[in-house]
This record gives C-alpha cells, sequence and structure tokens, in this order.
C-alpha cells in the first residue's frame, strides 16, 4: 500500500516516458527497511550530502516491512525537506519480498539496493553509474565492497578482490564466470542492475543464495561485469546502535550451505541453457568447484564462532572442514585447544538443559575455580552451583545434581553414594561424541 506523505515533495518529474518512467530518473536507491527508523535519520542526510556528486538524477525507493516504529513520520520529515522519497509500506512482514518490492516500484534506469544500516561511497558510485551509461549492453555491475567501522570511520578490508580493474562475461561464459568467482572467493552481492533487466527477478530463493541465483538470471539475460571501483560500504559498527544485529555476519555465521545452493543453482541453469549432459569428468570439475568455494566460505563462519566463543557451533564446521580437505583444519588457530573447550560448553548446555537442576558435582579436576569460570563463560546458568565431589555421599540434593567426572571407572561410585544413573555423565561420553 503506498502512503501519500507529500506529493509534492515526493514529485520527481512532471513529466513521463512513454514506458511509465518519469523523465530524468537515472538511478533508484533501493532500501527496503524494517523497525529502523534511526537508521534512517542517519541513512538520509548521508545520502543528501552525498548526492552532491551525482551529475544525474536519482531517487529512495523506501519499502517499509511494517515497521511498528516511527519510520513513516521519519520518511515523511525528509521528503518534507526535500529528498526525493518514495515510500511504500507492506502490510505485513514479508522480509523475502521486501527487497523486490523495493525494485518493482523504482522507476530510474539504474537500480542500486542499499540497506538501511550501510553507506555509499559517492564519488565511485557515481562513477560506476556513468560506466553503465557507457556500456549499455551490460545486464548489472559488479562490485566489491567496503567492510568499514562507522562508529571509528575506519576501511577495514575489501570483501573480495578482482584479478584485473574490468572483467566481462557473456552469455556462453558461464564456466569462465564460475572459475572467477571460486578462485577470488567472489560474493556477487552488491551491483547495479538496469532496470530492465530486474524485471526478470520474480522470486527471492529459499535454500539458494539469492546473489547467485540472481547472478545466473542476470548471464541469461547478456554481458554482466565486475569493475574495481568499489562504492558500497557494509558497516560493521555503527553510532546508530553499536551493538546491532549485522546481516552480513548473521549469513556467514549460519547460511554459509545456502551458499553452495547458490553455487549449485547457476551449475543447473548453466547446463540446462546449454543443454548439456555432464559426463564423470566434468561433474567432477563442477563439484571440486563448489567444494572449494564452500570450505572458504566455512573457513570465515569458523572464523566467526571461535570468535564468539561458540566452539561447539565451531567443531561441528571443523567435521565438515576436515572431510572436504583434512590438510586445511590443520591452518585454523587454536584448534588444538579446542577439545577441552568443547568438553565445557557442552557440560554447561547439558546442565542448563536438564529439568530442576540446581548442582554440578565435579571430579577428576584440579583447578576447579577455573573450570567453574569457563563453564560460567561459557554459559552455565548462574543458579546450578558447581561444587567438588571429593566424598560423595548420600543424602539431599542427588536427584537435582548432575555429576561430571573425568574417570569413566567412577561412575559406580557415584551411582552407589545415590546420585542418578542418568545424571552422571564422563570425558569419555562427551569426548565419544566429538573426536578430533
Amino acid at each position: 500500500m503506498t502512503i501519500s506523505v507529500d506529493p509534492a515533495k515526493l514529485a520527481l518529474a512532471e513529466t513521463s516516458e512513454p514506458s511509465g518512467r518519469p523523465a530524468g530518473v537515472v538511478m533508484s536507491l533501493c532500501v527496503p527497511t524494517y523497525n529502523r527508523a534511526r537508521f534512517l535519520e542517519h541513512l538520509f542526510p548521508h545520502i543528501r550530502e552525498a548526492a552532491k556528486a551525482f551529475d544525474f538524477s536519482y531517487e529512495i525507493v523506501v519499502s517499509d516491512n511494517a515497521s511498528p516504529d516511527d519510520t513513516r513520520e521519519v520518511v515523511a520529515r525528509f521528503a518534507a525537506e526535500g529528498l526525493p522519497i518514495r515510500y511504500f509500506r507492506q502490510e505485513e512482514n514479508k522480509r523475502l519480498s521486501n527487497q523486490f518490492s523495493a525494485f518493482r516500484h523504482a522507476r530510474g534506469e539504474f537500480l542500486v539496493y542499499l540497506a538501511d544500516d550501510d553507506l555509499i561511497i559517492p564519488e565511485a558510485l557515481a562513477d560506476n553509474i556513468r560506466f553503465m551509461m557507457a556500456n549499455p549492453e551490460i545486464r548489472v555491475l559488479y562490485t566489491p565492497f567496503e567492510i568499514y567501522n562507522a562508529l571509528n570511520d575506519e576501511r577495514h578490508c575489501l570483501f573480495y578482490h578482482l584479478r584485473q580493474p574490468v572483467e566481462m562475461f557473456r552469455p556462453g561464459q558461464e564456466v569462465d564466470l564460475l572459475k572467477m568467482l571460486v578462485e577470488n572467493h567472489v560474493m556477487p552481492e552488491i551491483g547495479i542492475y538496469r532496470a530492465e533487466a530486474v524485471r526478470q527477478l520474480v522470486s527471492a530463493p529459499q535454500f539458494c543464495y539469492w546473489a547467485f541465483t540472481y547472478l545466473a538470471t542476470m548471464i541469461s539475460q547478456g554481458p554482466i561485469a565486475f569493475r574495481d571501483v568499489p562504492y558500497y560500504r557494509s558497516v560493521t559498527l555503527t553510532p546508530v546502535m553499536p551493538n546491532r544485529h549485522q546481516e552480513g555476519t548473521h549469513d556467514n555465521l549460519y547460511n554459509w550451505d545456502a551458499f553452495r545452493g547458490g553455487i549449485e543453482f547457476m551449475i543447473f541453469s548453466l547446463l540446462k541453457r546449454l543443454d548439456l549432459a555432464p559426463d564423470r569428468e566434468l561433474q567432477r570439475i563442477f563439484r571440486d568447484m563448489v567444494d572449494s568455494f564452500l570450505s572458504m566460505r566455512m573457513h570465515v563462519s569458523v572464523r566467526l564462532w571461535l570468535g564468539r566463543r561458540d566452539y561447539l557451533k565451531a567443531y561441528e564446521l571443523i567435521t565438515r572442514l576436515s572431510y572436504l580437505n583434512p590438510a586445511s583444519v590443520k591452518n585454523i588457530a587454536g584448534v588444538e585447544q579446542l577439545l577441552p573447550l568443547v568438553r565445557a560448553q557442552v557440560l554447561a548446555g547439558l546442565a542448563n538443559g536438564i529439568a530442576e537442576l540446581d548442582r554440578l558435582v565435579v571430579d577428576g579436576v584440579a583447578d576447579l575455580a577455573g573450570f567453574e569460570r569457563t563453564l560460567r563463560d561459557l554459559g552455565l546458568k548462574p543458579h546450578i552451583a558447581v561444587v567438588a565431589a571429593d566424598a560423595p555421599a548420600a543424602g539431599d540434593g542427588q536427584a537435582t545434581s548432575l555429576v561430571f567426572t573425568t574417570n569413566d571407572a567412577m561412575r559406580q561410585r557415584f551411582t552407589d553414594a545415590g546420585f542418578e544413573t542418568g545424571l552422571i555423565v564422563s570425558s569419555r561420553d562427551i569426548d565419544a561424541n566429538f573426536p578430533i
């Protein structure tokens, strides 16, 4: 449903081309948003300042995913100040389709996705728009993007690097494109789309990462290009909300399997268009490409999980990496110390998950205080007391106690002392589940 803010302020042009696109609208900044009014208050002044570098007209298309905050009022205020905003509001939260909503409402010749918590590099964006104008056959132009700390105005790195200043791929060169993506670990997420090309994007994939499925559609239409002129800043820390959820980090933590799905979707699309039935050798080549790309993304995820001290999730990924390439696991910093940390995290999770438990009895650990600190750091609930098992004896509390022993032979002793058989766990039990 379109929300009319101020038609006089939102009007971008008084005349229209036959296609329905207002004359002179060159670029649409497409901003899907949900419950991010404070971020929009930060983004809109940034766009207003950035627009000084544009020698072409532009609009801002905001698609609001039924935000419960004051997003509508924030948009109205900046539109009244003269920003060329067109605002649309979903009747309910439709996360997967909200970006499509912004794209479909856009009137510009070129469509640029912009997250409500990210930023742009004005001169670089303008330069890339001019590049697209000069090369009308290109369907989409991809560029690397910066990892940027807006809190301290620090540029950390580029998310990926290209081999050449410009690389062009045409229909029929999909294998070369796949090799470039895999060898350079390219994530084709940030791009400038020609509006007419976007019309063929009609759905958001569920199990295949969207960036690869969109790329497969783009190259089926005509040439696509990669250019080493980064214009997008993916913000890690922001003055708006320093500890906010960051969607890109979330993808690298959880959605790396979808990256595999995206590459496999591209391969499937290639084979169907070329009417190819791959022999075993071609299947092996494609499989190696997919495995190589997935291994790289999983290494990124492992580093992130280790940084968050979630050793159990890191361990699970390491087992899969070891299957793909055992040698690559040796390069992961700290993997030698992983098992004790996994053991402690599993024990903390087990204690937390058992109903009405209020005590953890520990046997065979010399530094009990240090062990307890580790358990607390890894999430052991405060109400669960950690006590030594120097001389277990029958009495009150056995039914609500979990026993951990480093010596499996001690199990019967604790059973004889009145502890519940099902509430006794040894390091051998844990290690049987987590071989390293």
